[in-house]
């Protein structure tokens, strides 16, 4: 029983995390866009986002933080503001662990895998609704 509400508290620090996340990608993707380039405030973001998941990995572990602070901050904040980051630290720690072919592979399938899926999901959904 303390295992399930062991998760539920950290499930609550996910959620309340990640709707920080989004909100604050959301203004700043809104402050930022100069109408032009609508990728630009994006790719600020989701660079941010690494860096800040790679700093976070560090510090959270050498001051070993509470599992409700990380569930706050790791998937929570930076799942919310970037999920790109969250790819990179997945990367990185495969790397770290010298999984260098599952590396190659996981960034190859989600380079190549995902604007796929993502234009046949377009495409699909376009040719569904008849667009």
């Amino acid at each position: 029983m303390a295992a399930t509400s062991d998760f539920l508290v950290r499930l609550a620090f996910v959620g309340i995390g990640a709707m920080a996340g989004a909100m604050l990608r959301f203004v700043l993707q809104s402050v930022v866009y100069s109408g032009s380039s609508p990728w630009l405030p994006i790719l600020g973001i989701n660079l941010t986002g690494c860096f800040i998941i790679g700093v976070l990995w560090v510090m959270l572990n050498y001051f070993s933080a509470p599992a409700w602070l990380v569930a706050l901050l790791m998937p929570g904040l930076l799942g919310g503001f970037t999920t790109f980051s969250s790819f990179s630290l997945d990367f990185i720690a495969l790397i770290r662990d010298s999984r260098l072919c599952t590396a190659a592979l996981y960034w190859s399938a989600s380079a190549v895998a995902g604007p796929l899926l993502c234009a046949l999901g377009y495409w699909l959904t376009s040719k569904t609704l008849d667009l």
